[in-house]
């Protein structure tokens, strides 16, 4: 349903049901159509769809000559909308002598150009590699304002929880969760939320007690730690969310016994992947520090010092 929402709020398909208002003014509803030209909304797709006989500026002037502005006033918003995204000096090139993440800033400027109400974002930066990735969201972070709204589809959480105020987590046409990156975080709703935030362990415990609000003892294995909740659970198990990052190695302590299979450098730390060594070889994804390093084929003594128990009938 992502990409039939963005078409509905541009205005490309119709409602069957409920309604759409963009600044306070209902654009689509029942026996409500507002055509997509009158409704002050730009998209950026993942393809950037310009106009290859086209130069730069002229993509980017296209929007201002549909909306028949006055030429001076063209040309200054084209060059600070190519001035926004650093392309001033590329003005006079053509979409075929560009990368692909200049592509995408011509789209992105092109966008901006006619002061939206909303811009509408298509997976835009799927194509592009790891740093023109971050080199866009900081452009499209510095598009945000109090007078533009951005609906941003994407498959990338990383993406999703940097840029978004909130985020709807859609699958197979419903909203699971729409909350705060921080909330879908540290407590998601469901077990597809939970692992569409990053949480790579998402286990059955034991319930064993409540003794203070909003907190359950649980237990793995042999090993019983504390976890948040919004209700105390009433059934004998339930499901737990821990994010890889929110284990340390217990030392001498008694901790959750993990046996080691693989052990992947990530620059800062070590990705740590195994199963629980007691009970049913629960399988664990566990973010350690350099100095913490495993060794693969051996065992582990780990702490948990923060879960979150998902709600019952998650």
């Amino acid at each position: 349903g992502k990409t039939t929402i963005l078409r509905a709020i541009a205005g490309l398909e119709t409602l069957d049901g409920g309604s759409i208002e963009i600044d306070g003014v209902t654009v689509s509803g029942p026996q409500i159509h507002m055509p997509p030209e009158q409704r002050r909304v730009a998209v950026v797709f993942q393809n950037h769809a310009l106009w290859p006989q086209m130069t730069v500026a002229d993509n980017v002037r296209f929007p201002l000559l549909v909306a028949q502005k006055r030429n001076p006033e063209i040309d200054r918003r084209v060059q600070d909308a190519l001035a926004n995204v650093d392309l001033l000096p590329l003005a006079d090139r053509y979409p075929d002598q560009l990368s692909g993440g200049q592509k995408q800033r011509v789209a992105l400027a092109r966008a901006m150009v006619g002061n939206p109400r909303v811009i509408l974002f298509d997976e835009p930066l799927a194509s592009l590699d790891v740093e023109l990735r971050r080199d866009m969201q900081r452009l499209i972070a510095r598009a945000r304002s109090p007078k533009t709204s951005i609906v941003y589809v994407t498959h990338n959480q990383e993406e999703a929880l940097a840029l978004a105020d909130r985020v709807a987590v859609l699958s197979e046409g419903k909203i699971h969760q729409l909350d705060t990156p921080l909330v879908l975080s540290q407590e998601p709703t469901t077990r597809m939320v939970a692992s569409f935030v990053g949480a790579r362990n998402i286990l059955q415990a034991r319930v064993l007690r409540s003794d203070r609000p909003g907190t359950v003892e649980l237990a793995l294995g042999g090993y019983t730690f504390t976890a948040r909740c919004g209700s105390v659970p009433t059934r004998a198990s339930a499901w737990v969310s821990i994010q890889p990052g929110a284990f340390t190695v217990a030392g001498a302590e008694p901790g959750l016994a993990m046996q080691v299979d693989y052990v992947f450098f990530q620059g800062d730390a070590y990705l740590v992947e195994g199963r629980c060594a007691s009970g049913d070889g629960t399988l664990l994804t566990v973010r350690l520090p350099l100095a913490d390093k495993p060794d693969v084929g051996g065992t582990c003594q780990l702490r948990v010092v923060d879960a979150w128990v998902l709600p019952e009938g998650a």
